[in-house]
């Protein structure tokens, strides 16, 4: 078998949320863009139906915009989407989608800007020199193929390619190197959610109206199994008594119940990943055969489990600046700033999976520099999405998928800049780039908006 190699001007090694935004930026502004998957589809874990968090700060002004509202202006038009809807919770608004057609959007929005997309391609290995990632071995069906690019994206979640060309990482909590417990969504279809709401549903809902469907629905809602404790404890459904579960969806008969979860999982270990996704099938399952005996609305439910096990943690590359809790408690902003978050800090526990929050500071929402998204010691590679610099508790915040989306389209329109100057990341002027991040449409902060006249290179 040929092993020719291919080259582009910006190689994007991922296929998720982030790497949906950067291989498209980056293909918009003119770059030959190649996007890696190693699944047969693109756009991770909005893929199986998790609400996208967060565009709105908790003062109720939209902070994220770009790519990532695109993405849901095309939902709502093909009703995979209720859009932007207050929250009463631990956040100000939530976006439920629908997950298969988001992974259409995303699929016809990758075509349109003409990126080519491999799928069921893994990086596997990376020749660098001297800080410059020269090729990116890529694993395919029959032969291993090299990927020559001018600029690469991390956007894998774990960093891989970053680490495999040599960049210093964290990986879980600084103290002890616990990570937050891997998941999997059940999806539940036939069901009657209004009916589910008022058996199950505890505080606030976020409610929604379709144009197919005129009377409101719960879209979003935090329920309880209290009155199934016995049940619960007895079959063994889950280790605790009075158990918590969000739901959340767009459609009147089908929602999703986000409640699995598996403890002590290194999900850069495949080994262990794998075993996992095995007891994670199983926890659906029974979860699923619950649901249908005892719980009003659920009765002659099917239910699916999601594809594929997903990760909250893992590694965070050590990029030029590492994003830190009190950069997210206050709110701060940065005159690199490519894109703003304003999803809090949610950590689950590694060793209960409670769920802890911390609110953002400020004016609710935070920059995200782009000094995060360069390794040291790396010079033609960008981090982008679960893997950029921050600490652990920062990661809370920055992990989530909205955030991943901002610095995913920052990351591609950086790297199609990069390709054009012999792929010199951190040589990119931040003026230049944030100028044509607000040509996008993407919102700045007021420090970053200062420095759209040019503050020179991040090279320090």
């Amino acid at each position: 078998m040929s092993s020719e190699a291919l080259s582009c001007d910006v190689l994007i090694v991922g296929g998720g949320i982030t790497g949906v935004a950067a291989a498209t930026a980056a293909a918009r502004g003119g770059a030959s863009t190649v996007l890696l998957e190693n699944k047969p589809f693109v756009g991770g874990n909005a893929t199986t139906g998790l609400c996208l968090h967060s565009y709105i700060t908790r003062y109720g002004e939209q902070a994220v915009f770009g790519i990532a509202q695109e993405l849901v202006d095309r939902l709502i038009e093909r009703g995979g989407s209720v859009g932007h809807v207050p929250y009463g919770g631990f956040v100000h608004s939530v976006t439920p989608v629908d997950g298969d057609l988001f992974r259409i959007v995303a699929t016809e929005l990758l075509a349109e800007a003409g990126v080519i997309v491999l799928y069921g391609v893994n990086a596997v290995g990376v020749e660098a020199d001297d800080g410059i990632v020269k090729t990116v071995q890529v694993a395919m069906k029959n032969r291993v193929r090299p990927v020559h690019a001018k600029t690469v994206i991390d956007a894998t979640g774990d960093g891989d390619v970053a680490v495999a060309a040599g960049a210093q990482f964290r990986q879980g909590e600084e103290r002890t190197g616990k990570m937050q417990p891997v998941s999997m969504l059940l999806r539940c279809f036939g069901t009657d959610n209004k009916k589910i709401f008022d058996a199950i549903g505890e505080g606030d809902a976020a409610w929604a109206t379709r144009p197919d469907y005129a009377d409101p629905l719960p879209v979003y809602f935090r329920g309880s199994f209290a009155g199934w404790n016995d049940v619960v404890l007895r079959d063994k459904i889950f280790p605790n008594k009075d158990h918590m579960v969000f739901f959340n969806t767009v459609w009147p008969n089908q929602i999703n119940v986000n409640t699995t979860a598996v403890f002590g999982v290194d999900g850069t270990d495949p080994m262990a990943l794998s075993r996992a996704t095995v007891e994670l099938t199983r926890q659906a399952a029974r979860i699923g055969e619950f649901l249908k005996a005892n719980v009003p609305g659920f009765e002659g439910t099917y239910y699916v489990p999601a594809v594929f096990a997903g990760v909250r943690e893992t590694r965070n590359i050590l990029g030029h600046y590492e994003i830190t809790r009190a950069d997210i408690e206050a709110g701060r902003e940065f005159e690199d700033g490519i894109g703003q978050g304003c999803f809090p800090v949610d950590i689950h526990d590694p060793d209960t999976g409670q769920a802890s929050f911390v609110q953002i500071g400020g004016d609710g929402a935070y920059d995200i520099p782009l000094r995060s998204l360069i390794p040291v010691g790396l010079s033609n590679v960008l981090i982008a999405g679960r893997c950029i610099s921050a600490d652990h508790v920062a990661h809370g915040a920055t992990r989530n998928m909205v955030a991943c989306l901002t610095s995913g389209e920052a990351a591609g329109v950086a790297a199609s800049i990069a390709a054009e100057r012999d792929g010199d990341v951190p040589a990119i002027d931040v003026g230049e780039l944030q100028q044509e991040l607000a040509r996008r449409g993407v919102r700045l902060s007021s420090a970053s908006m200062q420095s759209t006249s040019g503050v020179g290179s991040t090279r320090s």
